[in-house]
């Protein structure tokens, strides 16, 4: 058998088969609750935690400098956390994310490369690099870290500018990446704070067109580890990534615009925007980094020594941690909104005191509270309603 020294929780997913793991995964997509996304989690963690053990056991005893590890990272487009395996090569310093079913597929070679060696057979060592499941090509794109975007605030019409850490699978810090978003007229135009446009409740937008300018402009103190920098995510119901161009050295300058449009707006956007962040990775692919000169470590010793200098190998990025400042941003913009139609409220009704008026014009007030209604609206329409009858109104 195998000894699982270096076991522990260790997985990965992915979806090219329908299987029961899927099946799972589709009836949380369709409503089912948290609790199966979390019970999905656990079951991926539990089954495949012990293979990856007989994969590190396998990589010491055939001395393969290579290490896997469990990564729990945010899937694009859901609210959910996915499970992934690292593969850290200890002759390139390069590590790389597996999905469960490619780790897997991995897997069952390294038994078969593992009983020929425990056969005495050389064939496992005169396998091509593309053959060896323990290989991987360092020219594949890696995720250098990820950012999560709150887009609350365009169910509110507000523009959002903020500058986000990029996050790597192990929660450090790999740079700063800016990204902005602006609400645009039906003429593309951006809406501005002079426009003075506000929306209480954004199911009020329901029906009507939406449309917002997405900018990256740049990201700033990526490691010099990584070349070929680029951005990408998923919108909506997008299938495919959206990308900005690929740029090399530590502080690229995407320069990157795109316009989204949704037309009409549906109850399922508005959900979107209140309960989904938009996920942004960092891509890159990885300068090779050979070990120095002299170090005639083992894989096991090297394991240890990575194990020993890893703060948490079960790392999970929450997307809410990252979102959670735009979204106060949001919140305290429409709170200033709020503010200062109550200050306007108060000013018309000092001028009424002057003018020594019993009254105020209900145009002028309705232009002060115009919006859709939403909380503050209600309370505005009853005003309004007392007002008009004051004024013989019906």
């Amino acid at each position: 058998g195998i000894n699982a020294e270096y076991g522990g929780l260790k997985a990965g997913i992915s979806y090219h088969r329908f299987t029961h793991h899927d099946a799972m995964s589709e009836l949380q997509h369709l409503g089912q609750g948290e609790e199966k996304g979390e019970a999905l989690l656990q079951e991926d963690l539990a089954e495949l935690g012990p293979m990856i053990g007989e994969a590190n056991a396998m990589s010491c005893a055939m001395d393969k400098k290579v290490m896997f590890q469990v990564v729990v990272m945010p899937e694009q487009g859901k609210q959910r956390k996915t499970v992934m395996v690292s593969l850290h090569s200890f002759l390139t310093s390069c590590t790389f994310l597996l999905s469960r079913d490619e780790f897997i597929s991995r897997k069952y070679k390294m038994e078969e490369m593992y009983q020929q060696f425990v056969a005495g057979d050389s064939v496992w060592q005169d396998l091509a690099k593309e053959e060896d499941p323990f290989h991987e090509d360092t020219s594949r794109e890696t995720r250098v870290g990820t950012v999560s975007i709150s887009l609350k605030s365009l169910g509110y019409l507000f523009e959002q500018e903020q500058t986000f850490t990029i996050t790597n699978y192990q929660g450090a810090a790999k740079g700063e990446l800016r990204v902005e978003y602006y609400p645009c007229k039906v003429d593309g135009s951006v809406i501005t704070e002079e426009d003075d446009v506000f929306v209480d409740d954004p199911d009020s937008l329901v029906g009507q067109p939406l449309q917002f300018l997405l900018k990256i402009p740049y990201a700033r103190g990526v490691s010099r580890r990584y070349e070929n920098v680029y951005c990408r995510y998923r919108y909506f119901m997008d299938t495919e990534y959206t990308e900005t161009g690929k740029i090399t050295g530590p502080n690229p300058d995407f320069n990157f615009s795109v316009q989204h449009l949704c037309k009409p707006v549906t109850d399922q956007f508005i959900e979107y925007l209140e309960n989904t962040t938009l996920l942004i990775e960092v891509m890159g692919t990885q300068v090779v980094q050979p070990p120095k000169e002299g170090d005639c470590r083992s894989t096991k010793q090297l394991m240890s020594s990575n194990i020993l200098s890893t703060s948490n190998p079960l790392s999970l990025m929450d997307p809410e941690k990252q979102a959670m400042m735009s979204e106060l941003e949001s919140a305290k913009r429409r709170a200033t909104k709020q503010q200062d139609k109550l200050i306007r409220v108060q000013e018309l009704l000092e001028s009424a005191k002057k003018a020594q008026s019993d009254s105020i014009s209900v145009a002028d007030l309705e232009r002060v509270l115009e919006s859709n209604a939403g909380a503050m609206g209600i309370a505005v329409a009853g005003l309004v309603a007392i007002l008009r009858l004051k004024q013989g109104i019906a």
